[in-house]
């Protein structure tokens, strides 16, 4: 008789995590605050050096953003600084934009992308190539920083 009864209520207590998995935390929490799209960064105490980063981003169930770096090192609590980056840019369409910088400053708070080195962008319709780069990681939209050099890329207009 002991045994259906306490499955039953090991089954409650999992349903009850599980549903109130989204409720808001209490601010006593450690976790209270975090950005709950990349927790994995903000937890990270200053001056910790992560190797091998690959972070994803979804809308729904269709990738959006793939963001790799060689190594990242958190410089202060909200701004993580990654070597060798590359973002992938994923549209509805399947359709990928591909951005690489050598070095870049990725702001937590803003979802801001910072680099101040030399950041080839290239894409199915264009290339280019700048500066430097500013990119929100939100809206996808972003600045090259000059001076650049573009390439439009035309298909055959013969036909």
């Amino acid at each position: 008789m002991l045994k259906p009864l306490s499955t039953c209520a090991l089954a409650s207590f999992v349903f009850c995590m599980t549903a109130s998995a989204d409720t808001v935390l209490p601010a006593e929490t450690p976790l209270a605050g975090v950005d709950k799209k990349m927790p994995m960064l903000e937890l990270l105490p200053v001056g910790s050096t992560l190797t091998k980063i690959s972070m994803t981003e979804y809308e729904g169930p269709r990738l959006s953003l793939l963001l790799t770096a060689s190594s990242m090192t958190m410089v202060a609590p909200q701004q993580a600084a990654g070597k060798t980056l590359n973002i992938y840019l994923y549209g509805k369409n399947s359709q990928v934009t591909h951005l690489f910088s050598g070095d870049a400053s990725y702001f937590l708070d803003r979802k801001l992308v910072v680099s101040h080195a030399k950041t080839t962008i290239r894409d199915e319709n264009f290339s280019a190539t700048g500066a430097g780069l500013y990119l929100d990681t939100e809206t996808r939209r972003g600045i090259l920083l000059g001076p650049g050099k573009t390439i439009l890329h035309v298909k055959n207009l013969n036909k």
